[in-house]
């Protein structure tokens, strides 16, 4: 989509740069920011990730819309920076009303092309090997590509532009979203969801007003996947189950979230959108991990426990409770409170 297009859905956008940029073809995080692409640049985190993606990658063709507050703080020469540093940069006094704007038109142009009625197979534009074995009453979308030995139960539905590797398993009315990338070795249970919308909205003048998801869902190889889960897209880059993970019957993997490899989430966890789970954190039932928070490599979460928005765990953490804190402060917690507050022990 031209620039120029694109930025008309959003009439209070004020333009302090236009330099090299002149299309958009995909919305994007700050740390992914590539030519053609456009990001937000809502507080100092974001800066930060801004100047470190300047350092390393030529962003002439890139756009970047920054919050006006944030860029009246900066000095003259942080502000020369960026304008020259970006082929566009303009500012908006609401970041999150501006994605709102801005990703339906562009959500509009990327899913509006496909076809979802008619069977890829009859429009002869699918890739399947053929030792894949497919049920009857599949349905499989316009430029999918099904690995050999793939296996699809009945009533799954499976959308346009995705792909799936060899020896995947794919159970009974399973639905698949576009822009999904499954690896090799794969097993989805029943009735499970991969790929539908992130929840996502910005309440403005009584209205709950819908960003617009296009980031797809990346699930890497050997990953299993119980019955009635959901993962969502991510809404500007993929959501990621890392190679080996297992999770559980009826768990919700929000967008934008980075699960490491061998991860375990057991039945009812449920994890917000864009938090980071390094490898093998282990989640136990019906435990939540807040937005944005990040568990680092080998974490464990007891179960019903509840990390909130924003926290941050070193590798190795153990936590219990909510607010989630290290077990052993927990235990010690739990156990006052039993005897000072009810009048029994921990023994009982």
């Amino acid at each position: 989509m031209r620039l120029s297009t694109l930025l008309g859905h959003d009439p209070e956008l004020t333009p302090l740069h236009q330099g090299g940029a002149d299309q958009v073809v995909r919305l994007a995080v700050v740390d992914e920011l590539r030519p053609h692409t456009l990001a937000f640049v809502k507080n100092n985190t974001f800066l930060a990730r801004l100047d470190e993606r300047l350092a390393k990658t030529d962003l002439q063709t890139s756009s970047v819309i920054m919050d006006s507050k944030l860029w009246s703080k900066l000095t003259p020469e942080a502000q020369q920076k960026y304008q020259a540093g970006l082929g566009y940069l303009g500012l908006s006094a609401n970041i999150p009303l501006t994605m709102t704007r801005l990703s339906a038109p562009l959500h509009q142009e990327i899913f509006g092309p496909l076809q979802s009625t008619v069977d890829g197979r009859q429009l002869g534009n699918v890739e399947i090997d053929p030792t894949a074995m497919i049920a009857q009453g599949a349905f499989i979308g316009e430029h999918v590509k099904i690995g050999a030995h793939v296996v699809i139960h009945p009533g799954v539905v499976i959308h346009s532009q995705v792909s799936i590797g060899e020896n995947s398993v794919l159970f009974p009315n399973v639905v698949v979203y576009s822009f999904t990338q499954i690896g090799k070795r794969v097993r989805i249970h029943g009735n499970t969801t991969i790929g539908a919308d992130g929840f996502g909205y910005v309440f403005h003048q009584g209205q709950h007003k819908k960003i617009w998801q296009m980031g797809g869902v990346e699930i890497h190889d050997d990953v299993e996947i119980g019955a009635n889960s959901s993962v969502d897209m991510g809404a500007f880059t993929a959501t990621v189950i890392g190679a080996g993970t297992r999770i559980d019957n009826q768990v919700q993997v929000g967008h934008n979230t980075k699960i490491g490899k061998g991860c375990v989430l057991c039945g009812q966890s449920g994890v917000a959108g864009s938090a980071v789970l390094e490898d093998y954190v282990v989640l136990g039932g019906r435990a939540a991990i807040g937005p944005d928070a990040h568990m680092g490599q080998g974490c464990q979460v007891a179960g019903a426990g509840m990390v909130n928005e924003g926290a941050v765990w070193p590798a190795g953490s153990i936590v219990a409770g909510h607010p989630a804190r290290d077990i052993k402060e927990w235990m010690k917690t739990f156990a006052w409170v039993r005897k000072n507050a009810l009048g029994t022990s921990v023994s009982k």
